[in-house]
């Protein structure tokens, strides 16, 4: 997993996952979270201008801070941990939102 310094100053963590065709594409990774016990990631294509669609993997350690991402197959746990990445952009737009307001004040 690589390292990238992003114009909004702060570091974006990039990985290179192959598909099901052994294509590669590489991703940012935007958010890493737990929803009822499990970590999940939500991964933005690097490759578009604008962010229209986001994918969510399980985290599996393997242990010395090391991951695994696997493909979720139950729509289920795919639908909770997808909700919550929704949810965590919903905050991060209100806190925009706010902390625009209170630089305005």
């Amino acid at each position: 997993m690589a390292q990238k310094e992003s114009e909004y100053e702060f570091e974006e963590t990039m990985v290179t996952l192959s598909d099901e065709n052994g294509k590669e594409k590489d991703f940012y990774i935007d958010e890493i979270y737990d929803v009822d016990g499990k970590t999940y990631a939500a991964a933005i294509p690097a490759d578009v201008e604008e962010i229209t669609e986001y994918f969510v993997f399980r985290l599996k350690p393997l242990g010395n801070d090391d991951f695994e991402m696997e493909d979720i197959t139950e729509e289920e746990e795919y639908d909770a941990a997808a909700d919550a990445y929704e949810e965590l952009l919903d905050t991060r737009a209100w806190n925009r939102i706010f902390e625009n307001d209170k630089d305005e004040s």
